[in-house]
């Protein structure tokens, strides 16, 4: 019953596809209904009661054939509504004129048939079946209203059960026959431009994260479901959870991801049957309902557990799991929840099983170029940073000796002093900046564990580059954050202490990392010239404004993080940057 109540998997038809096929049904109907209306001018065998009405009734039904046809071919498109109305009549006209024919014994009986075939060519198995059941309630109306009408006596004809089962099973087999065929026709064809879709999703310029969120999106518009999940997880690496939800209120679909704990991560964890890769569930059931192998194909025997804290996290009337094999060292497992179009859940976990196993491919592309691309970038900034300390820096400080040497020499005069004096400080100082540059070039290439240690020696190596007094101060012991994460905190000190060399002129800068309940708290001040603008402001706020540093708000945003700046222009500037222990989805 799932299959009458729910939309199909399919695309809408374009307008001008829903146009050609009225065109070949209106020439078909045309060719019906001259046809028969032929037979009966030459066949003298064919005798009705109201024969000539029955002429008319036949000439009327072939002047709205070709009429329709006139209007078919000189309009670009039709509507959904028109082309109701017109299988409406193509249901109506057989019953009106087999009622003046001899009734059920009527030759044009295979009017009804006509009825069938267009709906099963305009739309599937299931209006074909409808258009069966109104076919069947046409007759069997006229064979129950007709004895007791007024018009019994004139068209009434005594209705034998053997004929009426006749034509009852006629109509249900055709039905049946011409639904299978053009379903099995149809629904290959619709998947397979509906796979094309979703794999056009996955671009290189959109990077791993927009590609993952057009596509989980696209893919929970097809299904019509209420959210979809995708939990994946790098051999050595942290897993991650990628969700797609609609909200309730506006249908507006949001995209939000984040690291998983290992506790967390359990509760996405299928352990599927042997062959099995993809399994359904229903009404907040433990055990799944079905389940299919990679090729969609159900298989019976044992069936797939889902863990307890999924359910508890996640109720829902209806399940979709697919395992995802995207690479030998990456796996993942992608739920759908609540799904309504696609019929049974059998026909709607097989598509899913397909739709997967041939996006996934793409969407590994992508990873892959992106990633080629990264390490093509950090290479290409390793091999820069070397040669502009090996070049251009090495030169800098010979000139700056130079400049002392000659600040030195004797016979040089005050005014020539103060002058080289200031060259040489000039000098010294874009060498500093240089080193900075250098270093924000150099990939952050550092183990996770040992955040702190990096940290550490990043400030030191600012403090001697560049003569500012940086200190740091780690109030924790051990801080245990996903490696993702670290190399944001690194980034963010980073270019923190850049922007200080840049355009802070401080000459102390302190760096804290704590944390407290909830939270870990980086912190980072100076004693320089602040921001443009005075007091406490929050990151919302700074990004309305569209002031602070871009670069520092978009790496804390990345980790689910706040930023607040409290500054106090010539006096100096604080930050304070807060993210979770525990991480928490980042929302697009």
């Amino acid at each position: 019953m799932r299959y009458f109540r729910s939309g199909r998997l399919a695309l809408q038809r374009a307008s001008g596809e829903l146009i050609e096929i009225e065109r070949i049904l209106a020439a078909a109907r045309v060719a019906l209904a001259v046809s028969c209306f032929c037979a009966i001018q030459l066949s003298s065998s064919l005798a009705f009661r109201h024969y000539k009405l029955v002429q008319v009734l036949l000439l009327c039904y072939t002047g709205h054939a070709i009429a329709l046809l006139v209007l078919v071919y000189a309009r670009r498109e039709v509507s959904p509504t028109f082309i109701r109305w017109v299988h409406a009549g193509d249901v109506i006209w057989p019953a009106v004129i087999s009622l003046f024919s001899n009734g059920l014994a009527s030759p044009f009986f295979v009017y009804f048939i006509f009825a069938l075939l267009a709906a099963a060519f305009r739309w599937g198995m299931r209006e074909a079946l409808l258009t069966m059941l109104a076919a069947l309630t046409a007759i069997l109306g006229s064979v129950i209203a007709l004895p007791y009408s007024p018009l019994a006596a004139s068209i009434a004809r005594e209705v034998t059960l053997e004929t009426l089962l006749l034509r009852t099973v006629y109509l249900v087999t055709f039905a049946w026959l011409v639904g299978y065929l053009a379903e099995s026709e149809k629904r290959p064809q619709a998947e397979a431009v509906t796979i094309s879709q979703v794999s056009a999703k996955a671009r290189v310029d959109a990077g791993l994260k927009g590609t993952l969120e057009a596509t989980l999106q696209e893919i929970l518009h097809i299904f019509d479901g209420r959210e979809i999940r995708l939990a994946s997880r790098e051999t050595g690496r942290a897993s991650n959870l990628w969700s797609v939800e609609r909200l309730a209120d506006t249908g507006e679909f949001r995209f939000s991801w984040r690291q998983l704990q290992d506790s967390e991560a359990r509760a996405y964890a299928l352990e599927m049957p042997e062959r099995a890769a993809g399994a359904s569930w229903q009404g907040n059931q433990y055990v799944s309902s079905g389940t299919v192998d990679s090729e969609g194909i159900s298989l019976r025997g044992p069936r797939c557990q889902l863990p307890s804290a999924f359910v508890r996290r996640h109720p829902f009337e209806l399940l979709l799991a697919s395992v995802v094999l995207i690479s030998p060292h990456i796996t993942g497992q992608l739920f759908v929840l609540d799904p309504r179009l696609g019929g049974s859940p059998k026909t709607q976990l097989r598509f899913l099983q397909q739709l997967t196993n041939r996006v996934a491919p793409g969407v590994y592309n992508v990873y892959l170029l992106r990633r080629l691309r990264s390490r093509a970038a950090a290479i290409e900034r390793a091999r820069v940073a070397r040669e502009l300390h090996d070049g251009v820096v090495q030169s800098l400080h010979g000139l700056a000796f130079r400049l002392y040497a000659l600040r030195t020499a004797a016979g040089t005069s005050p005014e020539q002093c103060q002058e080289l004096l200031e060259l040489q400080e000039l000098v010294q100082s874009e060498t500093a900046v240089l080193r900075s540059l250098i270093q924000q070039l150099k990939p952050l290439d550092f183990d996770p564990r040992h955040l702190v240690e990096f940290l550490t020696g990043l400030i030191d190596r600012f403090r001697y580059d560049t003569g500012i007094a940086a200190t740091f101060v780690c109030d924790v012991g051990d801080i245990a954050v996903p490696a993702a994460t670290c190399r944001e905190i690194a980034g963010i000190v980073q270019e923190a202490l850049a922007n200080v060399l840049k355009h802070s002129g401080a000459e102390n800068v302190l760096v804290r990392l704590g944390s407290d309940e909830t939270d870990w708290l980086l912190i980072i001040e100076d004693n320089g010239r602040g921001f443009e603008f005075s007091g406490r402001v929050s990151q919302l706020k700074l990004e309305k404004m569209r002031k602070g540093p871009a670069v520092i708000r978009e790496r804390v945003r990345a980790i689910g993080g706040d930023l607040t700046i409290d500054s106090k222009p010539g006096q100096g500037a604080r930050l304070e940057i807060r993210f979770p222990q525990v991480a928490r989805p980042m929302f697009a």
